[in-house]
């Protein structure tokens, strides 16, 4: 069922950041570097607004599961209320910011006027709503651990999305017009949603919630949206240092190369996309008994599936790059290689982070994303006056391994591991997965990418990946470093099955 699920998650995100990647170059080639960085960094500011939900929306499955365990569905009914009410209320204060806001900070973004960036904003908070008001509805599904229905609806809302946006830049570039028709997609995919959640549960299981019921998930929430704060301290904060303090295009530059990297992390996540209302289940059903087991094992499969993707993306980075634009922005390469090198660290301890979630202690995770944001602030204010545009970069790659540290050893001793059982859950798939990659560097440098056509630095990634697949993929299946259906021996037993 596991396996299942996180298959059904895997394709809603793969196809998520597959578009994403396709609508890039076209979004450069008929908007430009300028307007490609201002719809970056208004897609960061409407994030910032979802802070506003208090982690409701984050934690609802979580408690769909715990509830569904219990037999209480008025509860569930309680939990799909709320995260209604806490996603409107986000949008009308998000609506109301973005109506204001433009006039406040257009001169920074001077390339697009205070109308049209209210226009962009409006779409942006729009988009966000939309999507939350989604993550709501699939809460019921995926908390009962049915993850399919509602990854089909997000599958069809990405195809959806894709093809509106693209059909809105080749009839005419403008970035208004592009907001409106990803709003207008997302909101199409409420209905898909719906549908999703129709099938499963055979309505929408919708109660008005109780005082009781908002003090606990509020708690809950408050406490995970501490994590996601430091997420976003990580992940956006960058891009609007960068937009407002050297330019937007500096902004766009790092928004084309995190676009390639937090593919490669999402790649790499899939692993424990399910996880968190499985173990909140499991714990319910059986105790906390196999949670060492539990952790050890999906340690060494995170790392085992992750580790290989981010390798390989920052020894192609520059052919990758070259075969997907055409014309890398100067710096774009380097961004890649420095934040995939960034979150080697991180991806070792997500395990361990939606464990504690799912076993109700996310407070461990976040107290430990509050000294991670304070040492990204900290060290981004100490090193951007030495190294400008890199000091910021580099503050972020020495919190986020600092952070991802500290919070291994806190981890560790909570659940009375020993740092042993850490290093041969991480030790072994990490040497394999980075040793096979050691081994393509001196040919990657050989090849020079600069003199390169796209179709052949496309070769050269397409390559790259086919060597690296076939010297990791036997070793690691037969070393338990990958998920058993994936293993050649048991892809061979279905194939004759």
């Amino acid at each position: 069922m596991l396996f299942k699920n996180t298959a059904a998650q895997s394709a809603d995100l793969l196809t998520a950041y597959a578009f994403s990647l396709l609508l890039a170059p076209v979004m450069l080639h008929r908007l430009g570097l300028e307007l490609f960085g201002v719809w970056a960094v208004t897609g960061a500011m409407a994030t910032y607004a979802g802070l506003l939900d208090l982690g409701i929306t984050r934690s609802l499955a979580r408690f769909v599961a715990l509830y569904d365990v219990e037999g209480d569905r008025a509860a569930i009914g309680e939990c799909v209320g709320l995260g209604l009410l806490a996603v409107t209320a986000v949008a009308v204060i998000g609506a109301i910011v973005a109506a204001v806001g433009p006039s406040l900070f257009a001169g920074a973004l001077d390339s697009i006027s205070a109308a049209d960036l209210r226009l962009v904003l409006l779409c942006s908070v729009a988009i966000f709503c939309f999507t939350a008001y989604r993550r709501v509805l699939n809460s019921v599904d995926i908390g009962l651990r049915r993850m399919v229905p509602p990854n089909v609806a997000n599958v069809f809302t990405n195809v959806v999305n894709f093809a509106f946006s693209l059909a809105a830049l080749l009839i005419h570039p403008d970035l208004v017009l592009y907001g409106a028709a990803n709003a207008f997609a997302y909101l199409i995919g409420i209905g898909a949603a719906l549908a999703g959640v129709r099938h499963v549960w055979g309505s929408v299981p919708l109660k008005w919630p109780s005082r009781g019921r908002r003090q606990q998930i509020v708690g809950f929430g408050a406490r995970t949206q501490v994590h996601a704060l430091a997420d976003l301290v990580n992940l956006q904060t960058d891009k609007l240092i960068l937009a407002f303090v050297v330019d937007v295009r500096a902004a766009a530059t790092y928004e084309i190369a995190a676009r390639v990297v937090l593919a490669a992390r999402s790649v790499g996540l899939l692993t424990i996309s399910a996880m968190i209302p499985t173990i909140t289940a499991h714990i319910a059903q059986h105790g906390r008994e196999a949670l060492r087991r539990l952790y050890r094992r999906y340690t060494t499969l995170t790392v085992g599936l992750s580790y290989p993707v981010l390798a390989l993306t920052c020894v192609t980075a520059p052919y990758l790059l070259h075969a997907w634009l055409g014309e890398v922005p100067a710096r774009a390469a380097s961004v890649v290689v420095l934040l995939t090198a960034a979150y080697l660290l991180p991806l070792a301890a997500e395990t361990a982070m939606n464990v504690a979630v799912g076993d109700g202690r996310p407070g461990l995770v976040s107290s430990n994303s509050i000294v991670t944001a304070a040492a990204n602030v900290a060290l981004t204010l100490a090193l951007a006056p030495l190294l400008g545009f890199w000091g910021v970069l580099a503050g972020t790659a020495l919190a986020l391994s600092i952070g991802s540290l500290v919070f291994v050893a806190r981890f560790l001793r909570t659940y009375g591991l020993a740092r042993r059982d850490h290093l041969r859950a991480v030790g072994p798939p990490a040497a394999l997965a980075l040793g096979v990659t050691a081994a393509l560097v001196p040919f990657e440098l050989l090849l020079g990418w600069d003199s390169a056509s796209r179709l052949e630095s496309a070769a050269v990634v397409l390559g790259s990946v086919a060597v690296y697949t076939l010297v990791y993929w036997p070793l690691a299946g037969r070393l338990g470093f990958l998920p058993d259906k994936l293993t050649l021996p048991s892809l061979r037993r279905r194939q004759l099955a």
